[in-house]
């Protein structure tokens, strides 16, 4: 298909807090259209959790998902790094690539960079993500935001405002727990969508390579004719 045929498809979270440049949700993160398909009944609490989301939600992804399917987009994606659950459920059910999640992404890095010990996942909440969501890569080091930190209570609670200085310095504190706990990491994922913003921080602040879906999308489509 021509270039500018590609479109991005992103089924998103029913959220309302700030999108900063970066994030999925800010249109402008990408070098192709967006088309963003919000699914009601996905709040964040709804699929941030350590079990398997509700039936009806999955229904209501799949649903969202035939949706952009019909908009002819080039590849399918979500805002939510514990989707990943959904990954073979949706590959299958579309005609065009899918990456639900950038945990997706573990198989290839662990293969790429020596192992699962080698590479550290930076997520949104470390006491939920679990072999749910990574399967056999569960014994991976994780971190994640403090409860207290600004940067999850504007997610959870759907805040209007985000300072993203804050939110970095929360980040890259982060990135320290995660790196003092297992020094020999040479990669980091990060499961959080809203992480993305500060990636190049992130990778500047550690020395690491570090993964995310934005990254990993433009991968996808450019992969494309």
């Amino acid at each position: 298909m021509p270039e500018t045929a590609k479109k991005i498809g992103v089924l998103m979270l029913n959220t309302t807090f700030p999108r900063i440049p970066g994030d999925i949700g800010n249109p402008a993160s990408f070098n192709y259209p967006v088309i963003y398909q919000a699914i009601k009944s996905a709040t964040p609490a709804a699929v941030v959790t350590q079990h398997s989301i509700k039936s009806n939600i999955e229904s209501d992804i799949k649903l969202a998902a035939h949706t952009l399917i019909e908009q002819d987009v080039s590849v399918i994606t979500t805002s939510c790094g514990f989707l990943s659950p959904m990954q073979p459920t949706l590959a299958k059910l579309a005609p065009m690539p899918v990456i639900t999640s950038s945990l997706t992404l573990l198989p290839l890095l662990a293969a790429c960079h020596g192992g699962i010990d080698q590479l550290g996942i930076l997520t949104f909440d470390k006491n939920k993500l679990n072999i749910h969501h990574l399967g056999d890569y569960a014994a991976t080091a994780i971190e994640g935001l403090l409860a207290s930190d600004s940067l999850k209570k504007t997610i959870a609670q759907n805040l209007p405002e985000l300072n993203r200085a804050t939110a970095l310095t929360e980040v890259l504190n982060a990135c320290d727990r995660l790196t003092t706990a297992s020094p020999t990491l040479k990669a980091v994922i990060l499961e959080c969508t809203n992480l993305s913003p500060y990636k190049q921080e992130i990778r500047h602040h550690t020395g690491l390579a570090v993964y995310d879906i934005v990254d990993a999308i433009h991968w996808l489509l450019d992969s494309q004719p």
